[in-house]
């Protein structure tokens, strides 16, 4: 099936949206600051992972891949529902 690359743009920046506005765990960051994360959740979203792995992954990038060394998993599960609202990437 051929992915529709405007559709996967806009999706993307949804994902990128809700990560600058409701994650933001280090804080008033430029907008670009979690562009990283975004394709890695769009793959894992698309293959139907877990909320669970979702969590971990959130988890290790601001735990460790940032080195803040502390977790919201609050924060994270509102990410997480937030992301979810978008539908399957495409």
């Amino acid at each position: 099936m051929a992915i529709d690359k405007g559709a996967s743009r806009v999706w993307r920046g949804r994902v990128r949206d809700i990560l600058n506005q409701q994650w933001d765990p280090i804080g008033g960051c430029p907008a670009d600051e979690c562009d990283g994360y975004v394709g890695t959740i769009a793959a894992v979203v698309r293959d139907n992972t877990t909320d669970e792995a979702l969590m971990k992954y959130l988890e290790w990038a601001e735990s460790v891949h940032m080195g803040l060394g502390r977790f919201d998993p609050e924060r994270a599960r509102t990410v997480i529902a937030s992301i979810r609202a978008l539908g399957t990437a495409p």
